[in-house]
């Protein structure tokens, strides 16, 4: 026996439960499903903290995204009850002209964003655990922080399912068939016929539209907690951090909130799939990254604990936003290429709207499927 939805969301993480949630709130009969029972950490959605900055070194076109963002994050905070978001400013770092700091300081001068340029010596006084090489600079802003992922993903789910939405669980989808009238989708539970169906899976989307072949990539990313006593690394004495050490290599991390600090190395991962992914931080990865640790820190610090997750890219590391080719009742969503949570309460809306045949609310051209195929 089947089913039926309006609209069904097949993948609930980080932007698959927005999506949830924006549509939750049209009255449409509207659903989603995970083979997992999120917030889980099989995928990308996990490790309790989440940068979030509008000063976007990576291209200036990302910063209305950015800032429509924010403004969502707050109203699902308001309308969940839950705390989503922490604020502790940002600090971009390094040489004068590095990519992170012209970009940072390009998208904070187009868009009227707060900052500070930061001399190498300013950065030595203000936040003392930093151990800056003479070359080194900074730019802060002054609005970024942390977002909450796990409890981003709950707040999304639980107010969604408040507004009548189906959340299915530990349920996986193993075909989905779309046609001109509607779109079957086949789980080794049941089946459903619905409407319009958004795929959100994440590392797992290619299996779902091979018929694209799409030139996506899993990396396999690693983010561990270090312990120190030294009270300059807590959060009120120490902002996020994104710090460019050599051309195009980057480690970023995250003031102690309780575990220690948190530091990751950004795009330097081993490239996986979800089925082959290794879970498993060696002794050689803990101390290679403690090094980082005392090179860049004036920490003595403790190995706490790690987890992985993964890195879903595209060669031009911008997302996926679009209906797919030949179906324009199946839309492709987002794999995010390392840089996406923050901008997920804003993906779900833009998804929603086209789900509803509604104008995206902000040109999403550059996220369009057809520059793989041009």
């Amino acid at each position: 026996m089947s089913s039926t939805f309006d609209i069904m969301v097949i993948g609930l993480g980080a932007t698959g439960s927005a999506a949830l949630y924006h549509l939750s709130k049209t009255g449409k009969k509207v659903g989603g499903i995970d083979q997992f029972r999120p917030p889980h950490a099989q995928g990308s959605s996990h490790g309790q903290s989440r940068i979030i900055r509008q000063a976007y070194h990576e291209d200036p076109l990302y910063v209305p995204f950015i800032k429509r963002a924010y403004t969502l994050w707050e109203e699902i905070e308001k309308n969940s009850g839950k705390p989503l978001f922490r604020k502790t400013g940002g600090l971009m770092l390094g040489s004068p002209n590095s990519r992170v700091i012209q970009g940072a300081e390009q998208s904070a001068q187009m868009h009227d964003i707060p900052y500070e340029y930061l001399s190498n010596q300013e950065i030595k006084t203000r936040f003392p655990a930093f151990k800056p090489g003479n070359d080194i600079v900074g730019v802060l802003e002054k609005n970024a922080g942390i977002l909450f992922p796990e409890d981003c993903v709950e707040a999304h789910l639980t107010v969604a399912a408040a507004n009548g939405a189906k959340i299915l669980k530990n349920e996986k989808v193993l075909t989905i068939n779309a046609n001109s009238g509607f779109v079957e989708v086949v789980t080794n539970q049941g089946k459903y016929l619905v409407n319009e169906v958004i795929v959100a899976t994440g590392a797992w989307i290619s299996a779902f539209i091979p018929d694209l072949n799409l030139p996506l990539t899993v990396e396999r990313q690693v983010l561990y907690w270090f312990k120190t006593t030294n009270h300059k690394i807590r959060v009120d004495n120490l902002p996020v951090y994104i710090w460019e050490y050599a051309p195009g290599k980057m480690f970023y991390g995250f003031p102690d909130l309780g575990d220690g600090l948190k530091v990751a190395h950004h795009h330097a991962g081993e490239i996986t799939s979800p089925e082959t992914l290794n879970r498993h931080i060696s002794s050689e990865e803990i101390q290679s990254m403690k090094e980082v640790v005392s090179d860049y820190f004036h920490l003595n610090v403790d190995f706490n604990y790690g987890t992985v997750c993964m890195y879903t890219n595209t060669p031009d590391e911008c997302f996926i936003i679009d209906y797919h080719p030949q179906h324009k009742n199946m839309i492709i969503a987002s794999p995010c290429s390392g840089h996406g949570f923050k901008f997920a309460s804003i993906t779900g809306k833009l998804l929603s709207q086209l789900a509803l045949d509604e104008k995206p609310e902000l040109d999403i051209s550059m996220f369009r499927i057809n520059r793989f195929t041009k």
